[in-house]
């Protein structure tokens, strides 16, 4: 099957395309890489000439030989010999140097872009919103801007110095055969034309397939993920699950590659065809050459000469396309990074953002707040109304589902409401700049991280902004009870916890929550939101914790998760959630006293132990 020619609305669509993405990752490559580009430009306007100073030294060199066979004074041929060796020698040399170089410059070029790109991406990531994570299209978005976007800057400038070099080599080269012959100069690019062709045609092709399966790559990344990951071994021994696993992995990569394969076999094939073209044309030309050689028409020199420049000139136009075809497959893939890096957050810095306040003097209110996730309908709060004075606790109590956790997020500042505001002292927290607000709240969330480093910087990471502090690391560690299990720790805070790395230890999950409960604490915020703290912590460490609560958030204003009831009597008011509307409000006695929802809940509960 014949590949199909591109439309002239196709040929726009990609020249549009290579304006938009070129020109920027040239502009990202000099913005980093400076000098090391400046000097790689130099190095390839000299490599560029040496193919035509090497071609005119060997062309002396065989007439002086062929001269020198009838010459009766051989010592002065051999002393012009000599010199025109030691020339070509030195070219040579030249050339190897310089090619090295060149190569030496790409590496530094490329490894420094790598870092660089690869620092852009954890950049663009951090300011992103949560909502982004959630959404498979950015996940596949973000997995091809990882796939080959930190390499592919790089690439595109050593691709352009590279049709820059040939180029200049061609034009010097080139004029060479122009002067034998107009026409074999044609006869030869236009043999080259057809493998250019293919090699554009099949970059779009490895590109769409590319897009295609993205999620597939991810998908199979994702069982990889579980076969090797260190959270997933326990249940997969356990269930016996691993052979499944290893099945689905396998049979996605087999889908994967058969589709590779294909598409690497047609342009195989189609390759062969365009090399014949350029042999038959490289070859036609090397008869011509010989036989008007033989008639005298041209030198032996002359012959040799154009012999290589032939060669040289082929592969030189064929270089040329090929990095042309290269460039077109990186700027594909190039679009995905900018891609990227042009996603605009949703929850972004005002113009002029009010500075969030030092202390909260009186109160957050939440005012009739509705709340959708991203790309759904459906509706996760419905008309909430919450009040919270400064030095108070406040509990959220409901069933899986009823929206707690999404209210914490509001609060937080990691999605936006869809009606309603939430307002800190009757200041609108959408006037202020997200990350200001968010350095006044600490939060344990109900899936915090175990985080493989040291204790110490387990609990310090809370505050990065400032350096550590050991002695409110220490402090943090006793507020939550846990600076028994650092002690026990062979190198104390010193020790690196989980096992991914040399000399880990693995803590219980339990210790883990202390761990992370002392996190919470640690940071100087006028907020706490604990969500489910004690879902991990035997009865003593929790009674231990929270009977010195109201102390450890004195003149901090707290928010509880919890389905402990043990935990959430201890609230200044309670909030219970049902389908994402307050179903009831109060304190722990009268919420009894209705003996509605929380009280059935709190008596379901109470009845396990009595």
């Amino acid at each position: 099957m014949y590949p199909r020619i591109p439309s002239w609305y196709q040929v726009r669509q990609a020249y549009e395309l290579m304006t938009k993405t070129i020109p920027r990752a040239v502009k990202l490559i000099f913005s980093y890489t400076p000098w090391w580009t400046t000097a790689s430009i130099i190095l390839l306007i000299i490599l560029g000439l040496l193919p035509l100073a090497s071609l005119y030294v060997m062309k002396l060199l065989v007439d002086t030989v062929t001269a020198g066979i009838t010459a009766l004074d051989k010592g002065v041929v051999f002393q012009e010999l000599t010199g025109l060796l030691l020339l070509a020698a030195l070219i040579s040399l030249f050339t190897i140097g310089g090619k090295a170089l060149s190569t030496y410059l790409t590496d530094v070029q490329s490894l420094i872009m790598t870092d660089k790109i690869s620092d852009l991406i954890h950049y663009q990531s951090l300011k992103l919103d949560l909502a982004y994570y959630e959404n498979s299209a950015y996940q596949d978005t973000l997995h091809r801007a990882q796939m080959s976007g930190t390499s592919r800057p790089g690439k595109v400038v050593s691709d352009l110095i590279q049709i820059a070099q040939n180029s200049i080599s061609v034009c010097a080269v080139g004029s060479l055969i122009l002067s034998f012959s107009p026409v074999a100069g044609l006869v030869l690019v236009g043999a080259a034309l057809p493998a250019a062709y293919l090699k554009v045609k099949y970059s779009q092709k490895t590109y769409d397939l590319a897009i295609r399966q993205t999620e597939m790559d991810r998908i199979s990344n994702y069982y990889h993920h579980i076969l090797t990951n260190p959270a997933f071994a326990k249940e997969v021994r356990l269930f016996t699950s691993g052979s499944f696993f290893r099945q689905k992995y396998s049979t996605l990569r087999l889908s994967i590659r058969y589709a590779r394969l294909v598409l690497s076999r047609s342009k195989a094939i189609w390759d062969t065809i365009a090399q014949t073209f350029i042999t038959i044309a490289i070859f036609g030309s090397f008869m011509v050459i010989a036989f008007m050689t033989i008639s005298g028409e041209i030198t032996l020199g002359n012959m040799v000469v154009y012999f290589s420049g032939f060669q040289m000139c082929t592969g030189y136009v064929q270089s040329i396309f090929g990095s042309l075809n290269a460039l077109y497959e990186d700027n594909l893939f190039l679009a995905n990074l900018f891609e990227f890096f042009d996603l605009k957050p949703a929850i972004s810095v005002p113009n002029n953002p009010v500075p969030a306040p030092v202390k909260i003097n009186n109160e957050i209110l939440l005012s009739k707040i509705c709340f959708s996730y991203p790309g759904t309908e459906k509706k996760v709060l419905s008309d909430i109304t919450i009040r919270m004075p400064k030095g108070s606790i406040t509990a959220f109590v409901g069933e899986n589902g009823a929206g707690k956790s999404s209210l914490v997020k509001l609060i937080c500042r990691l999605y936006l409401p869809n009606a309603g505001k939430i307002s800190v002292d009757g200041i609108d927290l959408s006037l202020m700049d997200p990350d200001d607000w968010r350095r006044k709240v600490s939060v344990l969330f109900q899936d915090y991280i175990h985080y493989n480093m040291s204790a110490g910087e387990n609990i310090w990471i809370a505050d990065t902004k400032n350096g550590p502090d050991m002695s409110r690391v220490v402090r943090a560690a006793e507020l939550a009870n846990a600076d028994g299990v650092i002690d026990h720790l062979p190198s104390g805070y010193e020790t690196m916890l989980g096992r991914y790395f040399t000399k880990g230890e693995e803590l219980s999950i339990g210790q883990w929550q202390k761990i992370a409960l002392a996190r919470a604490f640690y940071r100087d915020s006028e907020v706490i939101i604990l969500d489910e703290p004690a879902s991990s912590l035997d009865a003593l460490a929790e009674a231990e914790i929270f009977t010195r609560f109201k102390e450890i958030i004195k003149g901090k204003t707290a928010i509880l998760i919890s389905h402990r009831f043990s935990t959430v009597k201890m609230a200044d008011m309670i909030y219970v959630l049902k389908n994402g509307k307050i179903a009831e409000e109060g304190t722990h006695d009268q919420l009894i006293i209705k003996n509605g929802l929380y009280a059935k809940m709190y008596y379901a509960q109470a009845d396990l132990y009595t």
